[in-house]
């Protein structure tokens, strides 16, 4: 049963209506400010790259070799680990895998190795032959994250019979 109301019955029941002071309904909850978070989480991982690069990767080019021997363990360890000398137990190709990615494959590699006691491992980066600017860009890296990683003792380039300058051998501590 719908009924027309005129304008008085309108007004009569409207009398006791108060009206809004802006115009506006508020809504239910308060607004959230947009936060950036995509932009934040990558700065803070360019921060975190570069808190774990070493400070001389930038001179790294394809054909140069790494090394690194941790303080207090002798030089002869890293001369037989260049020549070959120690038997690999496993090995990890990085190939095609982002900073990131490879950032995390190493790490996860690293500590797998520990949990099966291996002695010394391969890891495959690359000479950046496929990089932009033909450039080694992982080459550039691992020395640093393997440097802050406990387990390891020291780090070679590769002979050139198990990929040369595009991998490294990476002894590790057996305790």
């Amino acid at each position: 049963m719908n009924k027309k109301l005129n304008s008085t019955e309108f007004s009569r029941l409207l009398s006791g209506v108060k009206p809004l002071r802006n115009g506006r309904i508020k809504p239910h909850r308060p607004l959230i400010k947009p936060i950036p978070t995509q932009r934040i989480a990558d700065d803070q991982s360019v921060l975190d790259q570069l808190l774990v690069s070493d400070p001389e990767e930038a001179s790294f080019l394809s054909g140069d070799e790494l090394t690194y021997l941790k303080t207090g363990y002798p030089q002869k360890i890293l001369k037989q680990l260049r020549r070959g000398k120690y038997s690999i137990e496993d090995e990890l190709d990085l190939h095609g895998l982002t900073l990131e990615q490879a950032n995390t494959q190493v790490r996860n590699f690293i500590s797998d190795c520990k949990h099966y006691n291996f002695g010394t491992v391969r890891v495959i980066h690359g000479k950046g032959l496929s990089s932009p600017g033909r450039e080694p860009v992982l080459k550039r890296h691992i020395l640093g994250w393997l440097k802050n990683i406990n387990a390891v003792i020291a780090v070679s380039s590769a002979t050139p019979r198990d990929g040369g300058t595009g991998a490294i051998y990476v002894l590790l501590n057996r305790k």
